[in-house]
């Protein structure tokens, strides 16, 4: 009797471990899949990413949907996480034939939506862009992603995403810029696992 006691208790804790892990990650509405549409851009300044880590290597920020953050509450539950990123068209040439490319991205920073609603205005009431995008990755160009992910003369294209492990992104973390920093996604398992978990309330 003791002994299935002690298993009940087990399980019980096991189950509310887990509700409490799951209830992190899915906290304020906001919509987190391994793989689904895309959409890219790219930009510059890439130093101070909202997760409060920069990186050596092809980072990118995602759109605040995805993110799991609103800016100035730090880290979202994307921070650290790695994701193939391929494109397929570019939303304003469809007839250009390519070449497009696949690469690797490890999130890094935020692209709110406030001033990005083309891109990256996804919300709960609207969950895809202007380009039908469920999540926007904006390449950060001063790490070489975009240089390797866009064909010349093509700053924007769409396609799709698909997380992966971080085994097979290339490049190294930097120091925490701040308490609070955050990028334990690259060690979590994939969407729905928790990494850093989520803050606020989603768009």
């Amino acid at each position: 009797m003791a002994r299935i006691l002690q298993f009940l208790q087990f399980v019980t804790v096991a189950t509310v471990a887990s509700c409490l892990s799951v209830d992190k990650r899915a906290a304020g509405g906001y919509v987190q899949n391994p793989s689904g549409t895309a959409s890219f851009t790219h930009y510059s300044g890439c130093n101070q990413p909202a997760c409060g880590i920069a990186a050596n290597g092809f980072t990118a920020a995602v759109s605040q949907l995805s993110f799991g953050s609103a800016p100035g509450l730090g880290a979202g539950d994307a921070c650290g996480r790695c994701f193939a990123v391929t494109a397929n068209q570019d939303p304003y040439s469809p007839s250009f034939p390519g070449p497009f490319k696949t690469i690797v991205v490890k999130v890094t920073d935020l692209c709110p939506v406030a001033g990005n609603q083309e891109w990256c205005g996804q919300s709960t009431g609207n969950p895809t862009n202007q380009h039908g995008a469920s999540v926007h990755f904006d390449i950060c160009e001063d790490t070489g992603g975009a240089n390797a992910f866009f064909p010349s003369g093509h700053g924007a294209l769409t396609g799709t995403y698909t997380e992966v492990s971080c085994s097979q992104w290339s490049g190294s973390d930097g120091s925490p810029l701040w308490n609070g920093a955050c990028i334990s996604g690259e060690n979590a398992g994939n969407w729905p696992s928790t990494g850093c978990g989520n803050k606020g309330t989603a768009p």
